[in-house]
């Protein structure tokens, strides 16, 4: 048998991603075969097209075949380094897969060769988040507030950097401007009622607990959480008395 080159190796993985018995398929699957062989056929043509690369990489992640996507995506950028919307969907299957660490390498390519995307800012922050890199986390979601200052879940995902770093006043801070620019941002409030926790500020705490009863409503899960914990404060008080 003769070396099967890139292209060759592309095509066999479509086939057997594929497979070979329509009539067993369910419709979706059908779907996805009859979509990945439109890209097959044209790529017989253009084995080195970045574009037809990407175009399967969709295909194959809107029908949660997070592997083959993969494959695709990381040949698209492969042929063309500089494609930012494939760093992007490649980032996030990555993270998917729960690859942190290339998840961030693909967002901050991304944000590299597209510096106004604030998505990718953003994600950035918050994969470094949990990669544990705080002053980078920080960092990214300052260039995200760069391009829009008022964004709510940056104002509060940089109010957990913060408050992770116990930087008390400057994370209130942040959970206040979040609050103000979209008053039905419900993590800010939540995030801000586990500071005052954190802080052991119990007045402030319950206060606001309490603004969440009201304003969510006490059924909604943020209503809920703001019930157990006003229990737990109060069984603590008469436990202390």
């Amino acid at each position: 048998m003769g070396r099967v080159g890139t292209s060759g190796l592309a095509c066999l993985l479509l086939i057997a991603a594929c497979g070979e018995n329509a009539k067993e398929e369910d419709p979706a699957r059908q779907r996805l075969r009859t979509e990945v062989l439109t890209v097959r056929d044209a790529l017989r043509t253009q084995p080195d097209s970045p574009i037809l690369y990407y175009q399967l990489g969709q295909i194959y992640r809107k029908y949660g075949v997070a592997d083959s996507a993969r494959i695709a995506l990381e040949r698209c950028i492969n042929l063309h380094p500089a494609f930012p919307q494939a760093h992007q969907q490649l980032a996030q299957v990555y993270f998917d897969a729960g690859d942190l660490q290339r998840s961030e390498k693909a967002w901050a390519t991304t944000a590299r060769l597209v510096p106004d995307n604030m998505e990718a800012w953003n994600n950035l922050g918050y994969v470094r988040r949990q990669l544990g890199n705080l002053s980078g986390a920080e960092q990214a979601y300052k260039a995200a507030l760069g391009i829009d200052s008022l964004f709510a879940e940056t104002l509060s995902n940089l109010g957990q950097v913060y408050r992770e770093q116990t930087r008390w006043d400057v994370a209130t801070e942040h959970f206040h401007k979040a609050m103000a620019a979209d008053p039905t941002f419900r993590g800010a409030y939540i995030n801000l009622a586990r500071l005052y926790q954190d802080r052991g500020d119990e007045s402030a705490e319950r206060q606001l607990l309490n603004e969440i009863q009201e304003r969510f409503g006490r059924t909604s899960r943020e209503g809920r959480y703001a019930s157990l914990r006003l229990e737990e404060l109060a069984s603590e008080t008469a436990a202390g008395d």
